[in-house]
């Protein structure tokens, strides 16, 4: 009768359970790569509509419209004969 764990058998399984060990734990660093592509994909796109955001308050840096709002954001200017609405706190 032969015996079922001969040396080779027995060393095939070692590789085999070592092979199915190592895919595991690059399944796990796989996964972990893509929730953080996702992550930096997502701050990416964060960044363009910031950096697009900037861009058009640069190009109206210097006009009277964009110097006006400031003032009145700012500042609290209002214009002459304007009414003003003061909200109290009670």
């Amino acid at each position: 009768m032969r015996r079922i764990f001969n040396l080779q058998n027995l060393l095939f399984l070692i590789v085999f359970i070592g092979l199915i060990a190592l895919l595991l734990s690059q399944q796990s660093v796989l996964t972990r790569n893509i929730d953080k592509n996702k992550d930096l994909q997502d701050k990416i796109s964060e960044a363009q509509q910031e950096l697009k955001s900037l861009e058009e308050e640069q190009q109206m840096i210097g006009t009277d419209e964009y110097v006006e709002r400031k003032a009145r954001e700012i500042l609290g200017y209002v214009k002459d004969n304007e009414t003003v609405y003061i909200k109290s706190d009670n």
